[in-house]
């Protein structure tokens, strides 16, 4: 049971270091284009990675507790 929690928390740990290059590209690219729909994207992927980075979290408190 512990294994396959640690694959979901590798898994989810992979996926939110996918969204943190992602959101360090779009800040870059944010300096030359300045519209509505990058703002947006830029705050949805913010969003995800923290909701991803929370999903993390309560996994490892999980874990650690069984």
């Amino acid at each position: 049971m512990a294994k396959i929690k640690s694959k979901e928390i590798k898994k989810l740990q992979d996926h939110h270091q996918y969204l943190d290059r992602k959101v360090k590209e779009l800040t870059e690219d944010r300096k030359k284009d300045r519209s509505a729909e990058s703002k947006h994207l830029l705050m949805r992927l913010k969003k995800t990675k923290l909701a991803l980075k929370d999903a993390i979290q309560k996994a490892k408190a999980k874990l650690t507790g069984l």
